[in-house]
This record gives structure tokens, sequence and C-alpha cells, in this order.
């Protein structure tokens, strides 16, 4: 059963359900806490998300079974930028602060014992972990697994409520926003391209800093993620279909510094990057506009992104 989070003393950092459960769809790993005997426990492990509850697999006979049929804490974290207090004022330390991403499931954990069952569960960690395949897919009844998924323990966490808080700048003033923005991108931390787009993903309509600042019509972005791939293959293949697409995608995963251009309806419009497609090639840098938008400042405000982009300072 679902309950509402209690609330939080700052509303405006709550996620909602569905951002917090693709924060730790997405997160690395994950923390287990509970308590058995009046003794706390703490595991770190890895979590794959299945029909609404929370997988994991471990030793039948480790110190997580303890746990079994008792409430339990399910976290993840991220921080996403420090802000020295610098930033604001050069002599009063109390500024500094820090920007970060959190979500606790809270819920029962159960031991998972049916043999079907507990294969879905392996294969969706396989295939969140090792989503290039190159393995025969786990089956309770395929004789190569039989005796491993017999073996090995797998449990669920059964949610009653998800509590997310991304602290995000949501607290400070528009022109206290725009002076972060321009203080992240003039530090140049290789995660502060990352933090940018956060920052301004979570506070719609803040003013930008001239380096974001594109031709009407489109909006740049400063750091491009994998979940950007495809479509850069598919606009490139407008492009230049010369380029056979797993090159592209080979070089896009590659990248030093990939920024990007989306329109209105956040389709990606263009995009430039400066990297290699393998080791052995000699990194590269490449504007890349659809024909429709060519001619419209677009290519140049990429350009100059990307030359300013922290990872190209030399």
């Amino acid at each position: 059963m679902h309950h509402e989070a209690p609330p939080m003393r700052r509303a405006q950092f709550r996620m909602s359900d569905d951002e917090a459960r693709a924060f730790l769809r997405a997160a690395p790993f994950a923390h287990l806490a509970g308590c058995v005997e009046g003794r706390p426990v703490l595991k770190t492990l890895n979590v794959v998300e299945l029909a609404g509850a929370w997988y994991f697999h471990g030793a039948i006979a480790g110190e997580k079974t303890a746990l079994f049929g008792g409430p339990v804490v399910l976290g993840a974290e991220e921080q996403v930028a420090e802000l020295p207090s610098t930033f604001v004022d050069h002599e009063q330390a109390c500024f500094a602060s820090v920007l970060y991403r959190s979500v606790q499931v809270h819920g029962v954990l159960e031991r998972v014992d049916e043999p079907a069952h507990k294969a879905r569960a392996l294969q969706a960690m396989m295939e969140r972990f090792q989503p290039q395949g190159g393995h025969r897919p786990i089956r309770h009844d395929d004789p190569l697994y039989e005796g491993e998924v017999k073996g090995v323990m797998v449990a669920r966490v059964l949610p009653t409520h998800i509590d997310g808080k991304a602290k995000l700048a949501q607290n400070k003033s528009p022109a206290d926003r725009r002076a972060l923005l321009e203080a992240l991108w003039r530090r140049g931390l290789p995660s502060d391209p990352r933090a940018i787009e956060l920052v301004r993903a979570a506070n719609a309509g803040t003013e930008l800093p001239d380096c974001l600042r594109g031709p009407p019509g489109v909006r740049l972005c400063c750091a491009l993620e994998h979940a950007q791939v495809d479509a850069a293959v598919t606009l490139l293949a407008h492009v230049d279909g010369a380029v056979p697409g797993a090159q592209i995608r080979r070089a896009l995963e590659r990248a030093v510094a990939w920024v990007g251009a989306f329109d209105h309806a956040d389709a990606l419009v263009g995009t430039a990057w400066h990297g290699a497609a393998s080791a052995m090639d000699a990194p590269v840098t490449r504007v890349a506009v659809r024909a429709e938008w060519r001619g419209r400042g677009v290519e140049e405000a990429l350009a100059r992104l990307l030359a300013g982009h922290p990872a190209l300072r030399f």
C-alpha cells in the first residue's frame, strides 16, 4: 500500500514520486538500513525496480536476512556540487553550502523464494547493470542457472512511502540563481556543467548567464548525457549519413565535452562535442545542426559554448 511521505520543512525541495523513483533507478548503488534486536544495520548494495518494488541479491545466510519481515529504509544520495562561501562573500564562512539530491524508500523487507520470481529479478539486475548483454538470459528452468538461482538470496523492499529531496537552489532569488550559475561556470570543475543543468531544470524560468544564451527559439545545454545519445545519433544521420551510427555513438560516449541545442518542443536540433571514437584516434571537435536551423546562429552559439567548456579550458 502506498502512503504519502511526511511533510518536509521546505516543500520546494521535495521530489515527486516519479522523480524520486527515476533518481533511485539511476543511482549506481543504494544503502539499506534497518534494526536487529536494537542494533542498527546498514548495508550498501545494487538494486533494481521491478513492478514497483526494489530488489537485490546476496548470500543465503548473510546479515541482511535478519531484517526480513521488518521495517527498512532504502536510500541513495548524490552530491551535485559544493558551493564555497566565496561564491557569495569573501569573508563570512556561513554562506558555504552544497547542492544535493537524495531519496529514501520506507518499506518492509521480504524474501523472494519462488524460483521464477527470483530469476526475473536477477535478469532485471543484469539488464540494468550490464545493458550491453553478452550473456544468456537468466531463467529458473535453464540448467545453466538452475543451481545458481536456488543458491542465491533474493529480497525485495515493498514501499510504504517514498521521500525524495533535491536541494538545487530553489530557495534562492532569481538574481542569486543566475549568479550561482555564473560562478559554477567560472569555477569549471568536471561536475559543474551538469550541476548547472540540474539547477536550471529545478527552477524553470531562471535568468541565464551569458554563456548559455542562444539565438531565439533554442535552449542551449552545457552538459548532454547518455539519455541524449540516440537523439544525437539520429540528428547526425540527417546531417551526415556517411558516418556510421556506431562510430558516432562511441565518439559521444567518450566525449570530453558535449553540448547541445533544443527547440521549444525539447527536440535536439544541434550538438557539438570534442573527443575521439577510440583511444587510438586523435580527438576532434565537431558541430552539427539540423538543416532547418542552419544560418540562424545555432552553430556559432554551440561553438562558443563548447570553446568555453571547463573540460577544454587550458
